[in-house]
């Protein structure tokens, strides 16, 4: 009875990204409006640098020299970010409560969900762009790499703060959704097979990402595991850390738990 809460709170999320996704792959600059509008006004007082919307509906900087497209709306990443508190934010399944009342509950969290990710987004795209412009080089490629520099750390503490502190949900989290919004789903959508040499440099990027990220999870997991090797390290080191605290404790212990009884004492001096 419980399985049907999981299911419906994951088809509802499904349903608002793939809509999300939708909308993005059809919309223009005009129609991501709601994302590029108040971008300018984070980079505006962060940079000082005056954004303005052109006739082509793009955010123009002529003192930066930069020029917000389509593809700078940061809205894989707001997807991203929406699945990653999707999860954490998840209600457990209780058999008690209607079903009326938990889809209500549910779709409150879904939708704190989605206004959350939209200000996360907006934070991690301005300091993108921000890096961005310090860098030098115009490459795209360069652009897409710096991206996932900032997106995976965030995706990992925004996990983190989440309240899930598994070291498993915290690195491998951003690897996955990466492989499905960013692999997965182009190859699905054929969207990979329109530009196969963008796909495959955007498919090593995500494969070193994920690579890095694996190779934290297992030298975390043998720390982990080398301090579980020997039980008693914390314990004896407890015990020298007392001793030094109280020298003459061990002394005194030592001198009571050999103490003769006195009967003895007397009948050895007779």
């Amino acid at each position: 009875m419980r399985h049907w809460q999981t299911l419906s709170w994951w088809l509802m999320v499904s349903a608002i990204v793939l809509l999300l996704k939708h909308h993005y792959s059809i919309a223009s600059a005009s129609d991501l409006d709601w994302m590029f509008r108040p971008l300018s006004v984070l980079l505006e007082w962060f940079t000082g640098h005056t954004f303005q919307r052109d006739s082509n509906h793009e955010w123009v900087s002529q003192s930066a020299d930069v020029r917000m497209v389509k593809s700078c709306a940061g809205i894989n990443f707001m997807l991203m970010s929406f699945m990653a508190y999707a999860w954490t934010l998840r209600p457990g399944c209780c058999r008690a409560v209607a079903a009326r009342s938990w889809i209500a509950k549910g779709a409150v969290l879904l939708g704190a969900a989605v206004i959350a990710a939209w200000m996360t987004s907006l934070l991690a795209n301005s300091l993108r762009i921000i890096v961005a412009m310090a860098v030098t080089s115009d490459g795209a490629g360069l652009h897409r790499l710096i991206g996932m520099l900032i997106y995976v750390p965030l995706l990992s503490l925004q996990l983190a703060l989440g309240g899930r502190r598994d070291n498993r949900v915290v690195l491998a989290g951003p690897a996955l959704l990466y492989l499905l919004l960013m692999v997965l789903v182009p190859l699905l959508t054929g969207n990979a097979l329109s530009s196969p040499a963008l796909f495959l440099e955007h498919l090593r990027h995500v494969s070193i990402s994920i690579a890095v990220m694996c190779g934290l999870y297992y030298l975390l997991r043998n720390i982990t595991r080398s301090r579980l090797v020997n039980p008693n390290v914390e314990k004896i080191i407890r015990s020298l850390d007392g001793a030094k605290r109280n020298p003459g404790s061990e002394h005194k212990h030592s001198l009571f738990s050999t103490r003769i009884p006195l009967r003895s004492i007397q009948a050895t001096n007779h």
